[in-house]
């Protein structure tokens, strides 16, 4: 009886294991100088340097290098389907298509000498059909379509796109007649297919507006734009917010009605204003009440933006309790908080954190000692970073001011970084480790839209939520002025 049992319980373990795992291998017909990557596209929130919180994040889950070995078999952890991108990489060739994968699969991915993949094992005629028919995103389309950048008018590439539309759905509606096919994997085809052809339309016209020039929108052309989403743009199924353009074409529909209710001043700092936030936030709550995964999605998400992209926390504070109270389990509710917690702290007025950074030199360097002069504090996401455009702030303010660059680029070792970072008369630069980068976003609340902090000369805060503004920065250089006397 003993081993019956045992042998019951093996078999529901594995059964529990094969549907929440897929079995992936991909193969090669030959060696060679030939790299393959399968990326998971993870459609949920989780933090991320300088944004708050990421809607998708993008996980490696099987990499082979095809001048080692021919064969690489892998199993992956898989819950609910997933789109995953295919990369290929060798003999001058560099390609992306989109798979499909869900609990169960056992797939098969061949490489040919020609770089041509081709599938076998179960749900392989999914991953056939997105060969055949989608590319990674639309934009890949255009070269395809014959965009010309240097064109003003590319309106042909709009008939096309719309053709390429016709021909998905015919194709599609024949693949269900010899498939068997899943709502997640229809989900996917429809909202890609219904949203990239607007998406295109919109992206040419805007062009013909501009007239090949870096320049303003008005009103009127800004309005027509828009109603290309309001008439064009439908609210699927939950499971399409797989598709990235869908996600990205569902908050610019839930958001116009609030922008033109709230339309911003021209000289505003915020891409959003506070109450486009609170009506967008009220407005997609409404709408999308029948369908929770996208209500949930569109709420974290103007949450996310109320908390990290505006100075204020009157409203991030009123949007949370309400967050709270319509997602008691959410795993967002306390990254939010705590981030709100932070930016408490960083009011004007307020005594600057201090933390142990690296000077050029290796020695350490406390925040606390770089009181004695006013302070720029500027957080550098990448190496060099704002560098060319605070030159004329450093010679018009640095006889009474400090400009501080504090790399926060995760990754860069300090041997590296060392090289390009100069001190001049002025100006010093600072070194933060990945570990000290997790307290800088803990204590300072580092914002890639916010890069810049001034101090006064006692080190308390004068103003840590400057934006970074073009060409010109003027909430910048009034900060300077205030303390530069």
């Amino acid at each position: 009886m003993k081993k019956v049992t045992l042998l019951i319980l093996l078999f529901a373990s594995l059964v529990v294991k094969a549907q929440n795992t897929a079995t992936i291998t991909l193969t090669s017909s030959k060696q060679g100088p030939v790299n393959v990557t399968l990326v998971q596209e993870d459609v949920h929130f989780h933090p991320n340097l300088g944004i708050g919180l990421a809607d998708v994040k993008l996980e490696p889950v099987v990499s082979v290098n095809f001048n080692e070995k021919t064969s690489e078999k892998s199993v992956i952890q898989l819950n609910e389907p997933k789109m995953m991108r295919l990369q290929y990489s060798g003999n001058a060739v560099n390609k992306t298509w989109m798979l499909f994968l869900q609990p169960g699969d056992d797939l098969i991915i061949n490489f040919a000498e020609n770089a041509d993949p081709t599938f076998a094992g179960e749900n392989a005629n999914y991953q056939t059909f997105l060969k055949n028919y989608f590319l990674e995103n639309q934009y890949q389309y255009l070269p395809v379509f014959g965009y010309k950048p240097s064109q003003i008018d590319n309106k042909s590439v709009v008939q096309q796109s719309d053709s390429l539309k016709k021909v998905r759905t015919e194709a599609f509606e024949k693949f269900k007649t010899a498939n068997p096919v899943v709502p997640a994997f229809e989900a996917y085809v429809l909202a890609t297919t219904t949203t990239e052809p607007s998406l295109t339309r919109r992206a040419i016209q805007e062009k013909i507006m501009r007239r090949n020039r870096v320049t303003k929108l008005d009103a009127a052309q800004r309005k027509e734009l828009e109603d290309f989403t309001l008439s064009d743009f439908k609210i699927l199924a939950d499971d399409a917010l797989l598709s990235q353009a869908y996600r990205d074409e569902l908050r610019n529909w839930a958001l116009i009605p609030s922008t033109r209710k709230f339309p911003l001043e021209s000289d505003s700092r915020y891409e959003i204003s506070p109450n486009a936030l609170k009506d967008v936030y009220a407005f997609s709550k409404e709408k999308l009440a029948d369908y929770p995964k996208q209500k949930e999605y569109l709420l974290t998400y103007w949450l996310n933006y109320a908390a990290t992209a505006i100075p204020t926390l009157e409203t991030s504070k009123a949007l949370l309790e309400d967050y709270k109270a319509t997602f008691p389990q959410s795993p967002y509710t306390e990254y939010i908080a705590k981030l709100i917690q932070t930016k408490e702290t960083l009011q004007a007025g307020a005594a600057l954190p201090d933390i142990q950074l690296l000077n050029v030199d290796s020695s350490a360097v406390a925040v606390s000692s770089l009181q004695g002069k006013p302070v720029c504090m500027v957080f550098s996401f990448s190496i060099g970073q704002h560098e060319p455009g605070l030159k004329a702030f450093e010679d018009k303010y640095g006889q009474k001011a400090s400009f501080v660059y504090v790399s926060v680029a995760p990754g860069i070792p300090f041997r590296t970084w060392k090289q390009y970072a100069k001190d001049r008369p002025n100006a010093k630069h600072l070194w933060a480790s990945d570990e000290v980068i997790e307290q800088l976003k803990e204590k300072y609340a580092i914002d890639i839209r916010y890069p810049f902090l001034v101090t006064d000369a006692s080190g308390k805060i004068v103003n840590r939520w400057i934006p970074q503004e073009f060409p010109n920065n003027k909430t910048l250089d009034a900060e300077l002025q205030k303390v530069a006397k």
